[in-house]
């Protein structure tokens, strides 16, 4: 039954949906999020659109910046955790770019190069900045820097 909607939104079509959801666990590698092809690509974390456009945007984002405060890095540290976990399911972390970034900043990694223990994953610029942007440091905090960025 096709009724017309006033408001022209875009109904869902369940069969031909472009999320793929088979399974309830968001970290499901069933799960993919297709990106926009009509959207220009980010440099820095390769999606379509950026990662950290409007568009993107998730319930757990924040709506204002905190105060600068010295223990905003254990904040930044979940949601880096979290955008990591949106790249991984728009396939980002497969990408051979991506995986090309991801060898080089290993040979410059060189005191770790030999012992890798836990997964490690580059932080885009763009995400980097806006993390920060939501949890900054104090004024005479320097960022101790991501190896990785």
């Amino acid at each position: 039954m096709n009724c017309t909607n006033p408001w022209d939104f875009k109904e869902a079509n369940y069969d031909q949906n472009n999320v793929n959801n088979s399974e309830s666990n968001d970290h499901s590698e069933n799960y993919h999020i297709e990106q926009d092809q009509e959207s220009p690509e980010c440099s820095y974390c390769l999606c379509r659109p950026c990662i950290t456009d409007e568009r993107n945007r998730q319930m757990w984002w924040e709506n204002e910046n905190c105060v600068p405060h010295e223990r905003n890095s254990f904040l930044r540290k979940d949601k880096f955790k979290r955008f990591w976990t949106n790249l991984f399911h728009r396939g980002v972390l497969n990408d051979p770019r991506y995986l090309r970034r991801k060898r080089d900043a290993l040979k410059r990694d060189r005191p770790r190069r030999q012992y890798t223990y836990h997964r490690r994953d580059l932080i885009p610029k763009c995400v980097l900045e806006l993390v920060r942007k939501w949890f900054p440091n104090p004024s005479c905090q320097e960022y101790m820097g991501h190896k990785w960025d």
